[in-house]
């Protein structure tokens, strides 16, 4: 079993090696949780864009703004975009958990137990939409793989396991 370092500070040698690998219930509800944070992350990136165009339009009172400000508008909220990847890299990264995942105690590790480098993550990242189609097939294999592995941990050697 794996076993992050921050959890073998806490553990006792005989726990490290029992922590259970993380199944699909806890991974839906840390997704769910994930999809909430985004939300929030969007909705702030809207309102940031809504303001620039109420700054540009005189608080609304002109009807009429060029093309180039609802460019530059729609531009801000398209960074949202780019918000995306970066949370789940700079979170695997970092902390070895998304919020969602801090939440429900459960890590993303590699398959010795460590924190994952920068590059896992960014290969996690990446891959992570490929499991999700078509119509999430890549993350049946939670259900069959003996270390719960969806296809994005299976490409870039990872494992999800639950804290103590």
């Amino acid at each position: 079993m794996a076993v992050m370092e921050q959890a073998s500070a806490k553990a006792t040698p005989q726990e490290i090696h029992t922590l259970p690998y993380a199944g699909f219930g806890l991974r839906l509800v840390a997704g769910v949780l994930d999809c909430i944070v985004l939300v929030s992350v969007l909705l702030l990136f809207t309102a940031v864009a809504g303001f620039y165009l109420l700054t540009q339009t005189d608080w609304g009172r002109e009807s009429d703004f060029s093309n180039s400000e609802g460019y530059t508008a729609l531009a801000i909220a398209s960074l949202f975009l780019l918000f995306v990847p970066l949370y789940f890299a700079v979170c695997w990264w970092w902390l070895g958990q998304t919020m969602g995942q801090l939440a429900v105690r459960i890590a993303v590790t590699d398959r010795d137990g460590y924190h994952i480098s920068g590059w896992r993550a960014v290969l996690r990242t990446f891959f992570f939409p490929l499991s999700l189609l078509p119509i999430g097939l890549g993350l049946t294999t939670i259900f069959f793989d003996q270390e719960s592995r969806a296809l994005h941990d299976m490409i870039a050697g990872t494992v999800v396991i639950e804290l103590p």
